[in-house]
């Protein structure tokens, strides 16, 4: 049934906001309208440009950013979003805007115990109170983003703390709860904006740390603002009106804890920990006032809740806190809300300060809901910032000449062969050292200044380009006999071209033995770049080695030292630079963990994992490096497929997903490591093949295992073959010793 509401619920805020797009293709809304807090004339709406409009219509740039920093001033609810306290507009910031806010809010009443309420005494449970005292003080704080002109997201979290003496325990804390939420809107005029908002509400456990995921709520929002500042005579006052279904499940937090009382929890602990048991049907109205040039903003908001019984909660007629139920006396608290925003320095910045007075529902109390207190003081702070910087403003200064000074030369900088410019290129005067260097824009193109009759000469530098040079001459203008020059005019075409560099990169590396530290020289290197080209070499005297004009992308880089096992690395090479990499080899073994059988790869040491998991420890890295070696050299082996086994312990389908993650892990490792991914297969068998039985500790560790089981060779030839052509002088790559006989 939850689900179910749930999901209706989001198709319709959906539908909701499709409805909203469609118009606003149609040309009806348009989405993110925000407020405008411009004062006098400037108050006024920017009115839509479209096609067709007069020119006197066209966005004014001062105008528009006058509007974008009037929307920094606006505070959030205590959930988020946009609006008052407790009621949003459906309005928002501009496009790139943040919002945090902190509020605090305190309250302190006896109220909760009455003659026609009273609790329990919990100190003699055959007593009864008709009084108590109750302390509240908490703190939220809130963060918002405009993604975009027409959504706002959001998200609150919040902490919170009640006493009462009158209750065990005495204090109670609701830590943690946090709400995230989104909210659409636009503007359907000057002074009438819609939106919808959906909140998800993650509601932390009682008695333990963490969130309950059965006490996870959702608010859905429809939103309608009449911001009269945007009239034709524009008057200082906002109204917004919010409808909000809320699928409150607070009241699962507390199930087992009702359940181990057998008892609903108190009037108090409701109260405390914010818990209704069913769900409700939220009114809110709030009016908003400027005033002092909108820096004094004080605000009225109206608050109806009305519980709609959606979860069929049975309330107890006689319950242990005399409180009336739902299905016999209708119930609809209500809260009027007087306070005020401030803005007294700098654009963005506001101080809050707001008083909840409750009118209905403070001498009533429901079992299905939490109490309604009196009163509830808020004070808070927000600020708001914006992403983009105000664009400068430039002054165009007109000089009037009698003629033109001389000509311009515009230049074109491209690759050849490509109609496409290259921007950022450095344009230097080789034959005018005095004037400075000029830069292309994007679209490849320079213009200098008028310059002179004579010739010009120009150094054209650009990254990934080879430098180049490209000269014009400027003629001197023609004049009749006895007549004065004429005027110089028009300006010169330029033709730059410039030769692109090879993209290509350099490996650049070392090998050195891993236990020592030292550095190894006359290692066979082989470098397979990512267009599959073999480079061959070797390390010099001290270890190291360098490759050119290798491919960018991922190479794989293999190490064939005398007396050390095959290593392999992967490298993403980078163009145009050199690109480090320092390979670690391993001596052979005196006694191999490793030996080549004709149907098997046979280890004489299990690869070890942590407990319960696919994670390789680093004590099996020599293992790895070993099995790695020996298909590296023998690639005769086609095909091996990697076993994972299990012991016995644990479910079957739990072992069963265990050996496949180990069996993927070794696979993953020696892909890492230059074996050739086709010529692996991870399967895991779980529990299902145990070489011994399991039941002792000694046999579960033998059938707790990874296997290297051949399934595709080539015949045997006299000796391994090569791992790749050594380079003209450098010795053989691939040479390494013969596998171990095959055991019996």
């Amino acid at each position: 049934m939850k689900t179910t509401g749930t999901l209706v619920l989001s198709l319709l805020l959906l539908g909701g906001a499709a409805g909203t797009a469609l118009a606003q293709e149609n040309g009806t809304v348009t989405f993110g309208g925000g407020a405008s807090t411009q004062t006098g004339a400037a108050a006024t709406a920017a009115p839509q440009t479209t096609e067709g409009e007069p020119a006197d219509r066209a966005a004014d740039p001062d105008k528009d950013w006058a509007a974008r920093e009037s929307k920094l001033n606006e505070g959030m609810t205590l959930n988020g979003g946009v609006g008052l306290i407790h009621t949003q507009h459906a309005q928002g910031g501009a496009t790139g805007q943040f919002r945090v806010d902190f509020t605090t809010e305190y309250f302190s009443a006896g109220f909760l115990c009455t003659r026609e309420f009273p609790c329990r005494d919990p100190r003699n449970p055959n007593n009864v109170i008709q009084s108590d005292s109750a302390d509240h003080i908490g703190g939220r704080l809130r963060l918002s983003m405009q993604v975009v002109k027409w959504l706002d997201t959001y998200l609150a979290t919040s902490a919170l703390a009640n006493s009462n003496p009158a209750n065990r325990p005495s204090l109670l804390q609701v830590l943690g709860d946090s709400t995230f939420g989104a909210k659409a809107h636009g503007q359907l005029s000057n002074v009438f904006h819609v939106g919808g908002a959906f909140e998800l509400w993650l509601v932390n456990g009682t008695g333990a740390v963490g969130l309950d995921g059965a006490g996870t709520s959702a608010k859905f929002r429809g939103l309608a603002t009449a911001d009269l500042r945007g009239a034709d005579k524009p008057i200082p006052l906002r109204i917004s009106t919010n409808l909000t279904y809320v699928l409150d499940n607070s009241g699962e937090v507390v199930a087992a804890t009702e359940t181990a009382r057998g008892a609903p929890i108190t009037r108090i602990e409701r109260f405390g920990l914010n818990v209704n048991r069913v769900d409700h049907f939220d009114i809110h109205l709030g009016a908003e006032l400027f005033a002092a040039q909108e820096k004094v903003r004080p605000f009225l908001e109206y608050h109806v809740l009305i519980p709609v019984n959606r979860q069929d909660y049975r309330c107890r007629q006689n319950n242990p806190s005399s409180d009336k139920c739902l299905a016999t006396d209708p119930f609809a608290p209500s809260t009027l809300t007087l306070g005020s925003r401030f803005y007294p320095w700098k654009k963005g910045f506001n101080l809050t300060a707001a008083l909840d007075i409750g009118v209905s529902g403070v001498g009533t109390f429901i079992e299905e809901m939490r109490p309604t207190p009196p009163w509830m003081l808020y004070l808070g702070a927000g600020w708001a910032f914006d992403t983009q910087d105000k664009p400068p403003v430039i002054q165009e200064r007109v000089v009037e000449r009698g003629r033109p000074a001389g000509r311009r030369i515009r230049g074109f900088v491209h690759e050849e062969g490509k109609a496409e410019g290259i921007g950022g290129a450095i344009v230097a005067w080789e034959n005018h050292p005095e004037l400075t260097s000029l830069a292309t824009g994007t679209d490849g193109r320079f213009t200098t200044h008028d310059l002179p009759a004579g010739p010009y000469v120009f150094a054209v530098q650009a990254e990934g380009y080879k430098p180049g040079q490209c000269s014009t001459t400027i003629a001197a203008p023609a004049a009749a006999p006895g007549q004065a020059p004429a005027p110089e005019g028009g300006d010169v075409q330029l033709d730059c071209v410039l030769e692109a560099l090879p993209r290509v990169g350099n490996i650049v590396g070392k090998v050195k033995d891993l236990d020592t530290g030292l550095f190894v020289g006359g290692a066979a290197i082989k470098v397979v770049d990512v267009a599959k080209k073999e480079l061959s070499g070797s390390t010099d005297g001290q270890g190291a080695f360098r490759f050119e004009l290798v491919t960018p992308g991922e190479a794989s880089i293999t190490v064939d030292a005398e007396g050390y096992l095959v290593s392999s690395e992967q490298l993403d090479v980078k163009v145009r630079q050199d690109n480090p990499i320092e390979i670690s080899v391993k001596k052979k073994p005196k006694n191999p963990l490793v030996a080549l059988q004709s149907k098997e790869i046979v280890i004489r040491q299990q690869v070890q994992f942590g407990v319960d998991s696919a994670v390789i420890l680093p004590a099996s890295t020599g293992l790895l490096t070993e099995i790695a070696d020996v298909l590296l050299k023998n690639p005769r082996i086609r095909r091996v497929e990697v076993q994972g086994h299990t012991d016995g312990t644990g479910a079957p389908g739990h072992n069963q997903k265990l050996s496949e993650d180990r069996a993927s892990a070794v696979v993953a490792w020696l892909t890492a490591h230059g074996v050739a991914a086709d010529r692996l297969t991870a399967k895991g068998y779980g529990d299902s093949k145990p070489l011994v039985p399991n039941v002792t500790e000694l046999n579960k560790q033998r059938n707790r295992r990874v296997q290297f089981i051949i399934t595709e060779q080539d015949p045997a030839a006299a000796a391994p073959g090569p791992l790749g052509a050594p380079a003209l002088g450098a010795p053989a790559l691939g040479t390494g010793a013969k596998a171990p006989a095959p055991k019996n």
